[in-house]
């Protein structure tokens, strides 16, 4: 057995407990803890520095195959301009014949556009390439890709490389299939080894193409053993039987009821403020939904829906009360990232028993004055975004989450922007902005026996801080010493 000892452990079963030591027996679970360390004979005792403690980090929300590949491949993060977009591309080096990159954004470059065809095509003439808009639902590729994708329909004789919607989502599919077994698993690997590094000991991944496809469940199934931490696995599919057959205890993720804001194509009950011509769009009509969450329910399913606008999130709240009015479950069905709401929706989550797993670095990166939630939204939508606290006060089981590779992957960087929401009547305490990465996140995959907080019978799962999380000035600068899985 190891003692872990000369440290704060914050044991997150409720605010101000604490303990100073920790029994952990051979298979890894908590014998015990202790206020005051105790003299034990016959164990390793392992000093942890008077450091802080926490249960492992867990992230309700990541595209981790998409996150893994990407970090491996071009990330366009920091390019000013075409030029250094290009000089970024030229050193980057395909993974199974194809060329990625991710993290871009047209708006943050001099030239506000994106790169066309022919200039990519310059670059690599013969190898495919696609490079990703920042929010995942945009994307451009060469000429390579174009003649090697099976399109449901002929590209316009005119195609300059941009893809959104339907074909922005036929293109990604076509670059993460058929890579290598080895590839897949190093993919997944690098998503696990960058989460370790950032305190995670449990991430919530979506695996999947929309459809069908289930390669990567079995493959990262039986693979665990390869992994430092826990996957948390989403079939991202449709199919309710195939999601039986697998034994799986939840179907979804990020199948899409809309897009995303930056694109236009968020759902919203009113026109766009930048654009009054559109409101968004509606990915699947209300009878298809109904259908499939009805189904999933009925064979005690988990669902989660990708919905950004508040028309989307209507329409997917409307068959999770539906569903439950007829026959009631625990099921905690998710909205992912739920970002436009108003009281009346939030308390009509409260009453269906329907969970938020949201991403506080949305209002990081977007929010504030000339923001782009402002620039799409106006001022007073933008107050209804991201609206943590009063999700959280209503008892609505909330979890926090990165939707790494859109934002990474990064509880510290979340815990803290949850803090800072730009609306000060959204902000979380610390201690609150800690639970919904640990125990609420427990709770949400119904996990709350095994983990998510420090307690005898549970996994030592730990995240070891240098600094106090509920006192510091700066949460998401804060080191990390160590991280016990």
């Amino acid at each position: 057995m190891k003692l872990f000892y000369n440290a704060q452990f914050h044991t997150i079963k409720e605010k101000n407990d604490t303990v100073s030591a920790v029994l952990v027996d051979d298979s890894g679970y908590i014998k015990e803890t202790f206020i005051h360390t105790p003299q034990i004979e016959n164990v390793e005792k392992i000093d942890l520095h008077n450091n802080f403690i926490y249960p492992g980090f867990i992230d309700t929300h990541t595209h981790s195959f998409e996150g893994g590949l990407y970090s491996l491949s071009a990330n366009l993060e920091n390019a000013e301009n075409l030029d250094q977009v290009f000089e970024i591309l030229a050193e980057t080096k395909p993974v199974s014949g194809k060329i990625f990159a991710f993290h871009f954004d047209e708006n943050n470059i001099k030239e506000k556009r994106f790169p066309t065809i022919s200039e990519l095509d310059k670059i690599f003439p013969e190898i495919p390439l696609i490079l990703r808009r920042v929010d995942g639902h945009a994307c451009v590729i060469n000429s390579k890709a174009a003649k090697m994708i099976d399109w449901e329909k002929p590209l316009p004789s005119d195609f300059n490389g941009y893809l959104f919607k339907r074909a922005n989502g036929k293109a990604s599919n076509w670059f993460h299939k058929d890579l290598t077994d080895d590839a897949i698993i190093k993919a997944y690997q690098q998503a696990a080894n960058i989460a370790l590094q950032n305190g995670h000991t449990v991430v919530h991944t979506m695996i999947g193409d929309a459809y069908s496809d289930i390669k990567h469940y079995k493959l990262i199934k039986e693979n665990s053993h390869l992994f430092p931490i826990e996957f948390i696995i989403y079939p991202q599919i449709t199919n309710v039987d195939i999601a039986l057959e697998i034994g799986s205890r939840r179907i979804g993720g990020c199948i899409l009821a809309d897009g995303s804001l930056g694109s236009y194509t968020a759902a919203l009950l009113e026109p766009y403020s930048d654009k009054p011509e559109t409101s968004g769009i509606l990915y699947r009509s209300d009878d298809f939904w109904k259908n499939f969450i009805r189904k999933a329910h009925k064979n005690d399913l988990q669902v989660a829906v990708h919905c950004i606008g508040d028309a989307a999130i209507s329409q997917i709240l409307n068959c999770y009360e539906t569903v439950q009015s007829e026959d009631p479950k625990d099921l905690k069905h998710i909205i992912i990232h739920n970002e436009l709401t108003s009281d009346e929706m939030l308390d009509r989550m409260d009453r269906a028993n329907v969970s938020a797993a949201m991403q506080p670095m949305f209002d990081r990166l977007w929010a504030g004055k000339n923001g782009l939630y402002e620039k799409r939204l106006g001022k007073d939508r933008t107050s209804r975004t991201n609206r943590l606290a009063s999700i959280y006060n209503r008892n609505i089981l909330l979890t926090g989450g990165s939707d790494w590779y859109i934002t990474d992957l990064n509880a510290l960087m979340g815990i803290d922007a949850a803090t800072r929401i730009h609306n000060e009547k959204e902000q979380l305490t610390p201690y609150q902005a800690i639970e919904i990465y640990t125990k609420n996140a427990a709770i949400l995959s119904g996990d709350e026996k095994r983990f998510g907080t420090i307690e005898k019978g549970k996994l030592a799962n730990f995240v070891c801080l240098k600094d106090n999380i509920l006192e510091s000035r700066s949460i998401k600068d804060i080191p990390i010493h160590s991280v016990i899985v």
